[in-house]
């Protein structure tokens, strides 16, 4: 183990000071890419693709799906994170994709998602994955000890992702990895009574923040310090108008049953250029002064003095640093290379003409008028500045195949409804796609309400479900507590259509436990998953996109009255309390003996005092001062006689 640790130790120490190319003893080797795509966006916006790759060493299938402790084994952590590799062994994970993602996408505006859509997820964290088990339930615990596991790692809630947001085996999903791998899982290329099942588990409530950002940067070979990874700073990337953070790790073999691991990791942020200026410039939000004022020329009360302003300004004049705060630090040395020895994984910048570029460091790799591209060298820092007097001319977005708005309808507090309007913008193609929807089990829906309207130019509305638009139906119902309701469809549109799904439910009123701090915010409700299929590739998966998430009011008591029964039930233990104990410690006597008892001591101690004192002058006095009465009337009396 030390001297694997050692090897190890070296080949870090010889990828960091010269390259990979020099370390690798063959093509079997790891690797690590990385690349940034940038495209400025309508109303001046850009978007920011960062994407990483790392793929371990070949390797027996076996040894990389059921794991053992010899160095074959570990010799895959050169590059590849051992946290990650350590948890999908123990799990017996075949495949696992995690969503971080926050904001809103607008898809009128910029067309497509990033990777159409492969690598986007919904509102807060959303994770799925093909677990290895000889039963259901064998796999199912394991899911749970791999959602714990990554909560940990990542400093998500992920262990909240129980039996009742769990869904299990949805179609809206397909494996990544080659089917030969799925052979590999109990022997070496042998079929065995192990399958794979796959699991889906979100929380739309989840805010995704710095503590998430920080372990995903962690699991890069640079680590964030050097490369494109330095720009991802969390006060940039969170000040962001929508942002996407995915990782997804797959198993890939050959024919041969030879594996390798591959890690993928990308972080897609749409930026508003003009706010992170703003701030940058101004941290203190103050008008701008006159001579920096665009002024909209169309309007019929323009003149000298008097100027409406553009909401988006036209001239704009930005760097890389700009919005990121940072240039990028050189470039990371454990990436491949080219034959001229500059790294072949570049920044690459999608413009119309309109646009000029700048930059400051790296080197050119190709330049077009739409396309240009540049590599990083080492030990020099790498800038880029746009510039253009037209910034609305931006390269063509193309739309998305659907457009989908998902809404509560009803009212109250004990019913309501949810509506789900799909259209589908194309003039002659139809589209084919699978909708998913998964509801926490507080939500009580009647698949009997379930309507499919069917409204374009020129068939009248229909509120029956019809089989040439909803081809299939797969519904499992609700266990109160134990598992929510699934619903999937298998829709096809006809062009120019709009699709109107909609269905009743009940609410439930929980117990008091079960209520959240804030439960007059609502309850967040997972947002629906539409998967577009290719008509040329037999159904394959073409585009993913996910609707909004809902906010759900549910009856809620008022939280106010323990705190009432509280306080009246302290005051009436409290009078109780109060009259037994007087009752049982206060002593009665008379109203005489009272006021006696009230003389100060002092008072009371006087008397005696001085009738001590007036006995202790008696008993001192002479006795000559003694004269007796009665002796004195006897002389006078004989005086009398004689005279």
């Amino acid at each position: 183990m030390f001297v694997l640790g050692a090897w190890v130790y070296l080949f870090a120490v010889c990828a960091s000071l010269f390259d990979v190319s020099d370390c690798a003893l063959s093509s079997k080797a790891s690797g690590y890419n990385e690349s940034l795509d940038l495209k400025p966006l309508p109303r001046n916006n850009l978007l920011a693709s960062f994407n990483f790759e790392i793929y371990s060493d070949l390797a027996e299938g076996y040894d990389l799906v059921n794991g053992t402790d010899q160095p074959v084994f570990l010799a895959h952590y050169g590059l590849f994170p051992r946290s990650v590799g350590q948890i999908v062994k123990s799990t017996q994970t075949h495949e696992l994709h995690l969503r971080f993602t926050q904001g809103w996408w607008d898809s009128e505006e910029w067309g497509f998602l990033p990777h159409n859509g492969k690598y986007a997820g919904g509102t807060g964290v959303e994770v799925w994955a093909w677990i290895a088990g000889e039963s259901y339930d064998e796999a199912e615990n394991r899911w749970y000890e791999l959602v714990n596991a990554l909560s940990g790692l990542f400093c998500a809630s992920l262990n909240f992702v129980d039996s009742s947001r769990t869904t299990p085996n949805p179609i809206s999903f397909h494996p990544d990895s080659t089917v030969s791998a799925s052979s590999l899982i109990a022997g070496k290329g042998n079929v065995s009574s192990s399958s794979l099942h796959l699991f889906h588990g979100s929380l739309p409530r989840e805010t995704v923040c710095t503590e998430n950002l920080t372990p995903f940067l962690k699991l890069l070979p640079c680590k964030g310090r050097a490369g494109i990874s330095s720009l991802l700073d969390g006060h940039r990337i969170f000040d962001s108008r929508w942002q996407s953070m995915a990782l997804d790790f797959v198993l890939m073999c050959d024919s041969d049953y030879r594996c390798r691991l591959h890690m993928t990791q990308k972080v897609d942020v749409v930026l508003d250029v003009l706010r992170s200026l703003q701030r940058r410039l101004s941290p203190v939000p103050k008008p701008p002064p006159a001579e920096e004022l665009q002024c909209d020329t169309s309007k019929s009360y323009h003149s000298d003095s008097i100027c409406f302003p553009l909401s988006t300004p036209d001239i704009v004049n930005w760097k890389l640093s700009d919005l990121f705060g940072r240039k990028i630090q050189n470039r990371c040395l454990l990436d491949r290379v080219s034959e001229n020895g500059v790294s072949s994984y570049s920044v690459c910048a999608h413009i119309t003409p309109e646009w000029h570029l700048s930059r400051e460091g790296g080197a050119i790799v190709s330049s077009t008028s739409s396309k240009a591209c540049f590599s990083l060298l080492e030990n020099d820092e790498f800038d880029i500045g746009f510039s253009t007097s037209n910034s609305a001319s931006v390269s063509k977005n193309e739309p998305p195949p659907v457009y989908v708005q998902r809404s509560m309808t009803g009212r109250g507090q004990q019913n309501g409804g949810i509506q789900t309007i799909i259209y589908n913008p194309s003039i002659t193609d139809s589209v084919s796609l699978i909708y998913f929807e998964s509801l926490p089990w507080y939500m009580k829906p009647y698949i009997h309400t379930l309507a499919a309207t069917l409204s374009n130019s020129t068939a009248s509305k229909s509120t029956t479900i019809k089989r040439e638009v909803v081809k299939d139906i797969l519904y499992r119902p609700f266990l109160e507590r134990v598992r929510g309701t699934y619903l999937e469809l298998k829709l096809d549109i006809p062009p120019e259509a709009r699709l109107t799904l909609s269905y009743d439910f009940d609410k439930t009123l929980l117990y008091l436990a079960e209520y959240p701090p804030d439960a007059n915010r609502g309850f967040d409700v997972p947002p629906g998953i539409l998967t577009v299929l290719s008509k040329e590739n037999n159904g394959s998966y073409a585009y993913a996109m996910r609707t909004s998430s809902l906010l759900l009011s549910l009856p809620t008591p008022d939280f106010s009255m323990p705190y009432n029964v509280i306080i009246l039930t302290s005051t009436v233990m409290a009078l109780a309390f109060g009259t037994i104990y007087n009752i049982l410690v206060r002593r009665f006597v008379y109203e005489q003996d009272v006021v006696r008892e009230r003389i100060p001591l002092v008072q009371r101690l006087r008397p005696r005092i001085m009738d001590g004192i007036s006995r202790w002058k008696g008993a001192t006095a002479p006795e000559i001062d003694k004269v007796d009465p009665g002796a004195d009337a006897n002389v006078d009396d004989s005086l009398d006689e004689k005279t």
